[in-house]
């Protein structure tokens, strides 16, 4: 079987959807059972899926058609000739809730990470809310097998996309749980503060700076209540690049006379990851919406108590090893972390929750429930 993939929209490997791309289709081609693969990808991000593994070919596509509009049509028009002329079996997009065809010619598959979109408001321009909020469910529908990385997208996928159950597979996404987990706390702290300048313990929210989705106004408002009360010991460490609104959360910190407090390190390389989650004392995760949430299965892989939102796929994802807040209500996202940073025994019952917990998850299975897909839909 050959799989033909389409790489297209991976942000330079700096999102959540690209690392389930890079791992994935590392870990798709199998040519000892004869599946093979060809991954069609812009050209300046062809060196995101490099070293290619054994039995996948990369086929560079020229940058212009990276471009919102133009990789619409990419996908719409020439995707099913490229597919034809590499005699592929079926086509694979994994980041279809970004990306979609209209007809390949061949079965389908996709996997569609979250429908955010409908449940937070002014995420994106009007013209790109119409285009995913009334072109994509239409293509969605047209999938020949669909992976979903969560229950809670799945749900969104039957009960507002129309997607028929029976064609979805959860397959959940993995982390790189070595990595992070073999780093020591004592180390760490040596690390970030050689490496960012950090002294003084601090809690950390890893996610680009997007506003309003990523909630990061609220948490700083949290803040802003516990230091009016007294109870701010920590410093908040924001670690993500500039998205859409980072200029309200910005002004925000401002504002709220939390310039001391808040510390901003804009996109932070894979090899400093497993240091910051290791220091940080608490992992704090307000996001409004979640597909699903790596930086979760990060943060419990390393030890750090995970205090987070209770709503979308975080309960799924985190089970019993986080505490849990209401994302809309400042007064309790303070309330829940005054209690975390201040109850040593809760942190450490946590800790040891979340290193077990982030074990059912890996990439290794996440390809595996793409490649079930691609299976079925061929055989269909």
């Amino acid at each position: 079987m050959k799989i033909g993939i389409s790489a297209f929209a991976a942000d330079g490997g700096k999102s959540g959807i690209s690392q389930y791309m890079i791992n994935v289709l590392q870990r798709l081609p199998q040519p000892e059972t004869g599946v093979t693969c060809v991954i069609f990808v812009p050209s300046a991000e062809r060196e995101l899926f490099q070293p290619a593994p054994a039995g996948s070919r990369i086929v560079t596509v020229p940058d212009w058609m990276a471009h919102p509009v133009t990789s619409i049509l990419w996908h719409l028009l020439l995707y099913p000739v490229v597919l034809k002329r590499h005699q592929c079996d079926c086509a694979y997009l994994p980041a279809g809730n970004r990306r979609l065809g209209l007809w390949y010619g061949v079965p389908s598959i996709s996997t569609i990470h979250d429908l955010s979109q409908l449940h937070v408001d002014g995420k994106y321009d009007p013209l790109r809310m119409f285009y995913i909020r009334r072109v994509l469910p239409y293509l969605m529908q047209r999938l020949t097998r669909v992976v979903s990385v969560s229950e809670s997208t799945r749900h969104d996928l039957v009960e507002h996309a129309g997607i028929r159950p029976e064609r979805i597979r959860v397959a959940y996404n993995g982390a790189d749980l070595a990595s992070v987990a073999a780093t020591a706390r004592s180390t760490a702290r040596e690390a970030v503060a050689a490496e960012l300048g950090i002294a003084r313990p601090f809690l950390r929210y890893t996610a680009r700076l997007e506003h309003p989705g990523k909630n990061h106004v609220r948490l700083l408002e949290a803040l802003a209540l516990l230091k009016r009360r007294g109870r701010l010991s920590h410093r908040l460490v924001l670690a993500g690049s500039h998205w859409n609104g980072a200029e309200v959360i910005e002004a925000s910190i401002t504002e709220l006379g939390l310039a001391d407090d808040v510390v901003l390190t804009g996109f932070v390389e894979n090899r400093l990851l497993p240091e910051l989650y290791a220091a940080a004392d608490v992992f704090v995760f307000p996001s409004l919406f979640e597909g699903f949430g790596i930086p979760l299965l990060e943060a419990m892989a390393a030890g750090t108590p995970v205090c987070a939102a209770n709503i979308s796929s975080i309960p799924e994802v985190v089970g019993d090893a986080a505490l849990l807040f209401d994302p809309r209500n400042p007064a309790d996202i303070a309330a829940q972390l005054d209690r975390l940073l201040h109850d040593a025994t809760l942190r450490r019952e946590l800790a040891r929750r979340g290193q077990q917990q982030a074990q059912r998850f890996s990439w290794d299975d996440a390809a595996s429930g793409v490649l079930r897909q691609c299976y079925e839909a061929v055989a269909a």
